[in-house]
């Protein structure tokens, strides 16, 4: 156990080393200046006057950083432009980023601990220590943990409340009464998302235990006064986690403890009810579709990992493993998005790559420690091949890990994902410097990060595009601007002059040849 615990623990540090090496290559995403700027008002004046569809704790670690380094809340009347300010320009911008997005990375570890002991329980320490490779070499988790975002937040406490759960309903003493109502407080001040996910999959998941309906409302009735107890600590967590404040809503003539946290549901669901702009598969959609979610995870998950979570539930199957919780805690989670339409990314998803990794580490560790003999030997030749693939496959597309997409798109992601999966906003460095390198002095362009051009680092001058025509001179086109948007519409199916990153295109057209393009 102690040795897996050591191995498991230099793969986490070798993987947050990774993150870390992205926070400066990286400009900041279209999301991440209001988080900042959220979450120092918060931090330094203890109020939620903009922005409240997310709880404050994701936010008030990111901001933690910059206010340490002395940056302080500056009311502009917007939350973005309030992000913005604190990050500031050049120098000062690259430090006050890699400040902010080093205040998420204990959510990471947190989640990455959780994977650890998830796996030990189900299948032993070497399944513990397998499913954390797993998960720590997951491109879109080694990109939402190096993001100043809700999502790694979302991720570390769905499965600190579902481990709490299943180690709550062996035995409900005390400590782990405590436990539980503090995995729950805190994952309702992570991400509102939980709460729906958590009770879903505690459901699913008891009922895997207790082995049907039947039994449940009988295990339930001997639990009721420590789950009593338990939602009473959350609640509390809560309450504190909002400064114990008491007051109006926004919406409704009615005070309440923690106000704030329900004018957060309210947007929430006004969010879902209202949709939002999506593209998925070529087709662009303003309300979620019900295969955005399962299209998404398949092309933004390592193929080698489909194919050994494929494998292992055969193999749990065969050998009666314990991965059925697991199991149902990525089915719950996946069937609630489906369910949503709001369709933003694989993001939204991000607590199934723990389920994925348990159930891979279980089975995986069955295998290897099977009896000796030439199919044992060919099994853990397969197994390490596909290790071996995912952590290559990861590698090469450091730093990218949010445009990242596995082989299935052939190196064409933008054909079949957008927005937060593809382009957001984080190669505005690159465009930049493309640009001085080319020694453009102006640019048409309509930044998907429209708000870098107020931050972060020298720029040319922007003209925005026009839809139907493009401009003379140097033309440059965010595929999530194109995608999601339709923007501009000159583009046709002419191929890119030139590439930056995987997230935008560029032209080049002297005097007159712009005229014929779009004709």
């Amino acid at each position: 156990m102690r040795r897996c615990a050591l191995l498991g623990a230099i793969l986490v540090l070798i993987a947050a080393a990774r993150i870390v090496s992205t926070y400066t290559v990286l400009s900041h995403t279209v999301d991440e200046p209001i988080h900042l700027g959220a979450g120092m008002e918060w931090l330094d004046h203890g109020t939620m006057t903009g922005d409240v569809s997310h709880p404050p704790m994701a936010r008030a670690l990111a901001a933690l950083g910059p206010w340490l380094a002395g940056e302080r809340w500056t009311p502009t009347g917007n939350t973005t432009t309030d992000g913005l300010a604190i990050l500031g320009r050049d120098a000062h911008y690259d430090r006050m980023l890699a400040l902010a997005r080093l205040g998420i990375l204990p959510l990471f570890l947190l989640a990455s601990g959780m994977v650890f002991l998830w796996g030990n329980r189900a299948g032993g320490p070497l399944a513990g220590l397998v499913a954390t490779f797993l998960f720590t070499t997951i491109p879109p988790v080694l990109a939402h943990a190096g993001l100043v975002t809700t999502d790694m937040a979302a991720t570390a406490f769905t499965a600190a409340g579902a481990y709490a759960g299943l180690v709550w309903a062996e035995r409900p003493d005390r400590r782990r009464t405590l436990a539980l109502g503090a995995a729950v407080g805190l994952g309702m001040l992570a991400k509102y998302s939980l709460l729906v996910f958590l009770p879903g999959v505690w459901a699913a998941m008891y009922l895997c235990r207790w082995r049907g309906v039947r039994a449940m409302p009988g295990q339930l009735r001997e639990h009721w006064r420590a789950a009593a107890a338990a939602a009473a600590i959350a609640c509390l967590a809560i309450w504190a986690g909002f400064r114990f404040s008491f007051g109006p809503l926004n919406f409704a003539r009615v005070s309440l403890p923690a106000p704030r946290f329900f004018d957060g549901l309210r947007d929430i669901w006004l969010h879902n009810e209202a949709g939002h702009a999506s593209y998925i598969l070529g087709q662009r959609h303003h309300f979620g579709v019900w295969y955005f979610f399962p299209v998404t995870l398949a092309l933004k998950t390592p193929l080698a990992m489909i194919l050994l979570v494929g494998w292992s539930l055969w193999t749990a199957w065969r050998k009666r493993l314990r991965v059925a919780q697991p199991l149902a805690y990525c089915a719950v989670i996946l069937a609630i998005a489906m369910s949503s339409r709001i369709n933003l990314g694989v993001r939204h998803v991000l607590p199934i790559y723990v389920g994925m990794s348990v159930i891979a580490g279980v089975a995986a560790a069955a295998m290897l420690r099977a009896s000796p003999g030439r199919w044992a030997r060919l099994r853990a030749a397969v197994l390490f091949g596909l290790f071996g693939w995912q952590v290559v496959s990861g590698a090469l597309a450091h730093p990218d890990y949010l445009s990242y997409t596995n082989e299935i798109t052939r190196g064409h992601a933008e054909r079949f994902v957008g927005e937060s999966d593809l382009d957001w906003g984080q190669d505005m460095h690159r465009v930049g410097e493309f640009l001085k390198k080319a020694g453009a002095t102006e640019v048409a362009f309509t930044p998907y990060n429209v708000t870098y051009l107020q931050a972060g680092h020298a720029f040319p001058k922007v003209t925005y595009s026009d839809w139907y025509h493009a401009s003379p001179g140097w033309n440059v086109v965010s595929l999530s601007g194109w995608k999601v948007y339709n923007h501009p519409g000159w583009i046709g199916s002419r191929e890119p002059e030139f590439r930056i990153g995987r997230t935008h295109w560029a032209w080049y057209f002297k005097a007159g040849e712009e005229a014929k393009v779009g004709q």
